[in-house]
């Protein structure tokens, strides 16, 4: 199935579904959030977006699992992410629409570059293979708004939702327009890890035992970074060829490096910080994984 019939057949909370909050028309969803205080950046970009295409849906707060059985998750092997609950993934907003000859979906989120990679993390997570979307991967993008990145996200969905151009084709030159190079994305990911860690020990003290909620969702963003850094280094095909001679087994090894190098602190330690045993001082969280 191509994705707007995937999606437009999920039932949302209003319909005693538990897959996502609402799906339908983004008409119907401005009339819910538009008077919303908290809301009046999403209704600005959603009340644009509906002027490009009249017709266009929205699915928000999409719950996806991760495929343990995956290769890259194999690869990446970061065991705290598989004891999260089924659906703890959970993609804010994805806009999609159809016309008679194709269907497209845009994975959005409101944020700043380092959110750009989360975005193209979800997609990663979505377009796994064996599931419910494995077919679909030609057929959705990734994209943020920013104030400071308008023009960008602007010319994004136009040329996507208004021109109907590829998917792949409009990502690229999205990715271009965001960042310097792959190697600068995978850079920002590390960058990001890091600072989950100050924030994860800051927190869950606060928390005591009521931290699993967050726990949780320190896992999911390292899974999401560590996810990023091993496909996106994957999908470089130039660097396949320029630095890799073409030998795929190498330029594996190096995305699994990009991987590792991201950060975390473990379920046991985030445990024991939120309880006032630890500190949250540095140690080999990989380590103490695999033991």
């Amino acid at each position: 199935m191509a994705i707007y019939d995937i999606l437009a057949a999920h039932r949302d909370q209003r319909d005693g579904g538990d897959i996502c909050s609402f799906n339908g028309y983004l008409e119907d969803y401005l009339g819910i959030i538009e008077e919303d205080e908290t809301k009046k950046k999403e209704t600005e970009v959603l009340r644009y977006l509906h002027t490009l295409d009249e017709n266009l849906r929205v699915c928000t707060d999409l719950h996806l699992s991760i495929n343990r059985e995956a290769i890259a998750n194999q690869i990446i092997r970061y065991k705290d992410a598989f004891k999260m609950p089924d659906g703890e993934i959970c993609v804010p907003y994805i806009i999609y629409g159809k016309d008679e000859n194709s269907q497209r979906a845009s994975i959005l989120l409101f944020g700043e570059r380092e959110d750009y990679i989360f975005a193209k993390a979800y997609y990663y997570v979505i377009s796994e293979p064996d599931n419910l979307y494995e077919g679909t991967r030609n057929e959705i993008i990734s994209m943020i708004y920013d104030e400071e990145m308008e023009d960008v996200f602007k010319e994004t969905m136009e040329r996507y939702f208004v021109k109907k151009e590829k998917a792949g084709l409009v990502q690229r030159v999205a990715d271009r327009r965001l960042f310097k190079d792959y190697d600068d994305m995978i850079a920002l990911a590390k960058e990001r890890g890091d600072q989950l860690q100050e924030e994860a020990k800051k927190e869950l003290p606060t928390l005591g035992d009521d931290a699993q909620p967050a726990i949780y969702r320190y896992i999911m963003k390292w899974f999401l970074l560590k996810k990023f850094s091993y496909v996106q280094f994957m999908m470089d095909k130039r660097k396949l060829q320029d630095v890799f001679e073409g030998n795929v087994k190498k330029q594996r090894h190096g995305a699994k490096d990009r991987s590792d190098a991201i950060s975390f602190i473990s379920y046991r330690e985030m445990w024991q910080i939120a309880k006032g045993l630890s500190d949250g001082s540095p140690r080999d969280a990989q380590a103490e994984q695999d033991a």
